[in-house]
Parts: structure tokens; sequence; C-alpha cells
């Protein structure tokens, strides 16, 4: 019961992760979009400025894509850092007492197993929500470049 409430757990931060950078880029093409074709005017100069403009955005949004991304990865970084000098931290002092505990009983062998399935979907998520910011700020910029 408990590893299928983490598995949806893991499901649901995905998909509201997935939603917002959705919504947020999507957004901000559509925005772009409008406002590069309100400011276009006939003429050869203006279409080069728009082109130095759109090229300009572009390039702040790969760098802002880069910023959040090298946050992420900070923040992923820091957290297994922090679970690994824990769970080290740890190890030491309740080695033998889960060593007794196993010896005791089988079923905690059980618990263990389970445990650990809880957590392979922990990557899983993880992969999923960089992978959908990925493709979402692609989908944005293709759209901006596409429609500008």
């Amino acid at each position: 019961m408990a590893l299928f409430l983490l598995k949806l757990i893991f499901f649901a931060v995905s998909l509201v992760s997935n939603l917002v950078s959705r919504l947020i880029f999507s957004t901000i093409a559509h925005l772009l979009v409008l406002l590069i074709h309100g400011f276009k005017l006939p003429g050869q100069a203006i279409h080069g400025g728009l082109g130095q403009v759109s090229e300009a955005i572009k390039s702040c949004l790969e760098y802002f894509l880069g910023l959040i991304m090298e946050a992420i990865s900070a923040l992923i970084s820091t957290f297994f850092d922090y679970l690994i000098e824990s769970v080290t931290g740890s190890a030491a002092v309740t080695t033998s007492t889960i060593w007794d505990l196993l010896e005791k009983t089988k079923t905690s062998l059980d618990a263990l197993k389970s445990f650990q399935e809880a957590f392979e979907g922990l990557p899983e998520m993880i992969f999923n929500i960089v992978m959908d910011l990925w493709n979402n700020f692609k989908d944005a910029l293709g759209y901006v470049v596409e429609n500008a």
C-alpha cells in the first residue's frame, strides 16, 4: 500500500511540474509572438530588427533554461548528498540493530525489499520532470520561431 502511495506521489509531482512548465513556456511563447506581430511593419529594416530581437529572445530563453537546469541539478545533487550523508551517518549506528532484526523476523526483509522498490521510481520521476521541462521549452521556442 505504501509503495502504491509513493508511486502515486511521484506521478503527481511529475504531472504538476509538467503542467506548470508547459503553462509558463506556452504563455511566454504566445506573448512573444503577439508582441512580435504587433511590432511588425513593412520594410527590410524592420524585418532585420525583428530578426535580431527574436535571436536575442531566443538566446535569453536558452540562458534562462540553462540557469533553471543548473538550479535543478544543484538542488538534486544537494538532496542526494544530504540523503547519502544521512544514510551513511545513521548506518554505522543502526547496522547491528538492523541485522538483529533481520535475523529475528523474515517479514523485515520483505519490508526492506518493498522500500527499495518504492524508491526505484524516484530517478524516473526526476528524469520525467527534466525531460518535460526541456520538451515544453523546445515546443515554446519552436512556436516562437514558426510564428515570429
